[in-house]
């Protein structure tokens, strides 16, 4: 069934004052309503008993839904269903995208904070939409039916446990992004472990000693040099095996 709902983007004579601070007011017999969806404010009232939608995105939510009646308890309830299943849409995709962010940070694709950054500020504003959403549906739980309450209450509930995880997200990259770094050091501190027995000789060498092979082709260079090339290859494998190189 098709109900008649007015549109009219016109907010100047709604109490946005009072409405920015309280989401719901009464003013005797009509109710004016700020609903937020992806961090912007949108309005509908009920004056006389006929709905008003004051913003173009919740218009175009609900001007094609269908409903049992044309009571007002039923225009609301379903105004505030169908913000619920956009929210449980948006919802889904965050944790979608949060769940391929944890996989790209876990593997070190991720090379700066900017996309945690906007992944966090997106799930932010769900919280926040789904919070005002759940403390105006409170607001009008007598225009409201028990099962919509439940859904907006999961909706609440399920957008906290989200920002929660997010929260996780900073953590997670400084972690890997300190562990590429420990590698980096690491691996310089292999390579200086290796370079160590050429050290030593040219510190030998640097001395004068008679007792030190003095010229390249003599047989006491190789008895020398021998022990100190084995030591480094040694020292290469034993590095690769605990994978330090």
């Amino acid at each position: 069934m098709k109900c008649e709902i007015q549109y009219d983007e016109d907010i100047s004579k709604l109490p946005l004052d009072d409405l920015n601070v309280y989401r719901v007011v009464y003013t005797g017999q009509n109710v004016y309503v700020r609903i937020d969806i992806n961090g912007k404010s949108t309005y509908f009232s009920v004056i006389d008993g006929k709905v008003t939608i004051h913003s173009k995105e919740l218009f175009n939510m609900i001007k094609d839904s269908d409903f049992d009646n044309c009571e007002l308890t039923t225009i609301i309830d379903v105004i505030l269903d169908e913000v619920v299943y956009y929210l449980g849409v948006k919802r889904t995709e965050l944790f979608r995208k949060f769940d391929e962010l944890f996989e790209r940070i876990t593997e070190g694709q991720v090379k700066n904070v900017k996309e945690v950054k906007d992944l966090r500020k997106e799930i932010q504003t769900l919280y926040s939409d789904s919070s005002s959403l759940f403390y105006v549906a409170k607001k009008l739980s007598k225009f409201v039916s028990k099962d919509t309450l439940d859904n907006v209450e999961f909706a609440f509930e399920r957008s906290e446990i989200l920002i929660a995880r997010s929260a996780d997200l900073y953590n997670i990259y400084l972690t890997e992004v300190q562990n590429e770094l420990n590698i980096i050091i690491k691996k310089l501190t292999s390579i200086s472990f290796i370079f160590l027995p050429i050290t030593a000789i040219a510190s030998l060498y640097a001395v004068s000693y008679s007792s030190l092979p003095s010229s390249l082709d003599s047989i006491y260079t190789v008895y020398f040099l021998t022990p100190l090339i084995v030591l480094g290859i040694v020292l290469t494998l034993y590095l690769k095996k605990i994978n330090w190189l």
